[in-house]
């Protein structure tokens, strides 16, 4: 493996007008590679990150909840080699044109996949996803998505299970009632539920069969 030559910082960060994002002047080195090394690199990369949104004119406080999560995950003390796949395939990263791909591809993982393979996994899958007590209550407060749910011809209960079917309902059906900032909305009402299926799989060790790592462009 490889790690920077030498430290991160600001001035090697291009952003581009459409938000790409180049570095330059940054080399790497096989010298001194290792976990304690990588561990320096992702915490000066989340300080690096941080200095860019204030220097943007950003408020560091009120970052969307995935992205906060994604800055305190490089600065984890206790990073492994295999949580560089989570990392660089970190649900806050994911273009929101792709994001309605990614769930249903994920939801298809959890319920059907691991329905018939490992039910134990996608149990423990279900009881830990957020939005437990309040995610029907959410729904049916926003107009947009409450049109989903009283049309719905089985009925929604309080289960992690069906929250996903909610969600899945809406994505498979986006242009049903032509709204086109759906995904957005739904994003707004419960921005960590694809960030935490995405940490779920990764940690029953599920995340690097599926086909994510190729959905951030």
């Amino acid at each position: 493996g490889k790690c920077l030559a030498d430290r991160l910082q600001v001035s090697n960060v291009w952003v581009g007008n459409a938000g790409s994002v180049k570095l330059r002047g940054v080399s790497f080195t096989s010298k001194g590679f290792g976990i304690e090394r990588v561990r320096d690199d992702y915490k000066q990369l989340s300080r690096v990150l941080q200095a860019l949104i204030r220097i943007s004119g950003g408020d560091i406080t009120k970052v969307p909840p995935d992205y906060r999560e994604f800055l305190a995950l490089l600065g984890n003390d206790n990073l492994t080699m295999r949580d560089e796949f989570l990392i660089v395939n970190h649900a806050a990263l994911l273009p929101m044109k792709n994001r309605t791909e990614v769930f249903l591809m994920l939801h298809n993982i959890i319920v059907k996949y691991l329905g018939r393979t490992n039910r134990a996994k996608k149990r423990r899958i279900l009881s830990k996803l957020p939005y437990e007590n309040d995610w029907l209550d959410t729904a049916r407060a926003n107009a947009q998505i409450n049109k989903w749910v009283v049309k719905c011809q089985n009925e929604y209960r309080r289960t992690q299970l069906d929250l996903l079917r909610l969600n899945r309902n809406v994505r498979s059906h986006l242009h049903e009632y032509n709204d086109d900032n759906i995904e957005e909305i739904l994003y707004c009402e419960w921005p960590e539920l694809l960030m935490d299926m995405v940490k779920l799989l990764h940690l029953e060790g599920e995340l690097e069969d599926t086909d994510i790592q190729n959905k951030f462009g």
